[in-house]
């Protein structure tokens, strides 16, 4: 090889070596721009003084503010409520449904219970 084509060779290799640093340093400032998962309240489960309260995501809403259930579980008369948080940030709530645990889980098992 003559001066020339090492010259030249070293040019190269000196390029592909800054343009492998310079995809690299993109990847990294890309990865570090990518959404992290956002904790909302889904799968928060609180239990105190014979009540227990589960918040999850609806379906509704938009994906920045979900709409909310809290479903509230009271240990003393074995009852479950099922309240709507229309909108994160709304300070109503509404009572969509109620039931009694014991007739929930024997309807589904398929026992009747007076």
């Amino acid at each position: 090889m003559n001066d020339r084509t090492r010259q030249n060779t070293s040019i190269s290799s000196a390029v592909l070596l800054a343009c492998a640093f310079l995809i690299a340093a993109l990847t990294i400032i890309q990865a570090g721009r990518l959404q992290t998962s956002r904790a909302y309240a889904g799968d928060a489960v609180t239990g105190m003084d014979g009540y227990t309260l589960l918040t999850a995501s609806s379906g509704f809403g938009k994906d920045t503010r979900p709409y909310e259930f809290c479903y509230v579980i009271d240990n003393h008369d074995e009852m479950l409520f099922i309240f709507e948080i229309p909108q994160a940030n709304d300070k109503r709530v509404v009572l969509k449904s109620g039931t009694s645990l014991p007739g929930l889980f024997a309807k589904a098992r398929g026992a009747l219970k007076p």
